[in-house]
């Protein structure tokens, strides 16, 4: 059974997130899925399988040390990379199976050149956003991550989105803070909890004369990860915000994502916004990603 490293959302090894892919796991029974998510501990885990549903092209399921996860993004982006490099797709795109839905991936030729083989883009639907948070518990949050309550954005508040996960999308005044968090794992795991939010995404927006960026850190303890290096899905989410916040164009658009710099594995994510009638439709993450390592795993 075939077995890769990759680390996606970059175009260089060692950066980016790290993800595990594992070809043709279908014999594989649940325990033994797990046997192996735990022998690889330090990334999460994409088990590709035939699809069962009509209309999709393969399956994957998604596992971290802690559950099952219905979606992960960079792991997506990871196992795609390796089923072009193996030849069992192609350019174009792939309906992938999940158990977040359908999810479709389409890969094409890396405009910029040789660095990587292709650029992949994820079109999920449309995150769902709850209201925003009370100011107290906002707080809370900001004490949590090591943050004076000051240093939350003044305008733009804390809210809840949901797609694939639950992550609570933080709005921070400026750069500097971002580098400054300091998270209290077990005061985050309580608030999440409390509030039903597994995954807690800070973030800094800029609006540049030309385009929009975010810079961003995320913390799961809940899920075993102290600090993701680069989300996928939490871009997704953000997409979402910042197009209701009126931060995004109307007629569509997007921004650039920068994540894990702070923990040494920087990466990029090109967000774009299909946009219907001044409503958001669907949102595409976009990254490259390159394969670290590959083997045969025994079993």
């Amino acid at each position: 059974m075939r077995i890769f490293q990759v680390d996606a959302f970059t175009r260089h090894p060692f950066t980016g997130n790290p993800a595990i892919v594992v070809l043709d796991a279908q014999t594989l029974a649940d325990a033994a899925l797990r046997s192996i998510v735990r022998e690889f501990g330090h990334a999460e885990v994409a088990f590709v399988l035939p699809a069962t549903e009509a209309g999709h092209d393969l399956k994957i399921r998604f596992f971290n040390t802690r559950k099952e996860m219905p979606f992960v993004g960079h792991a997506s982006i990871a196992a795609h990379a390796v089923l072009l490099e193996t030849g069992r797709r192609g350019y174009g795109v792939c309906r992938q199976e999940s158990a977040a839905g359908t999810i479709e991936v389409e890969a094409h030729p890396d405009p910029a050149g040789l660095d990587a083989p292709a650029i992949f883009e994820i079109r999920q639907s449309t995150p769902q956003l709850e209201a925003p948070l009370p100011l107290k518990t906002s707080l809370r949050v900001a004490e949590a991550l090591g943050l004076p309550g000051a240093k939350l954005h003044d305008e733009l508040p804390v809210r809840i989105a949901r797609r694939g996960g639950t992550r609570l999308l933080i709005p921070l005044a400026d750069s500097h803070s971002l580098d400054a968090l300091a998270p209290q794992a077990d005061t985050l795991m309580t608030i999440g909890r409390e509030i039903g939010v597994d995954g807690f995404f800070a973030f800094v927006f800029h609006q540049g004369p030309q385009a929009a960026s975010t810079d961003s850190r995320m913390f799961c303890p809940s899920l075993g990860i102290p600090e993701d290096p680069v989300s996928g899905n939490a871009h997704a989410m953000l997409a979402a915000y910042l197009f209701e916040a009126g931060l995004l164009p109307r007629g569509g658009g997007g921004f650039v994502g920068r994540q894990g710099r702070q923990v040494t594995r920087p990466g990029l994510v090109a967000v774009k916004l299909e946009v219907e009638d001044a409503r958001l439709t669907a949102v595409r993450i976009g990254g490259t990603a390159v394969i670290v390592s590959e083997g045969t795993l025994r079993l």
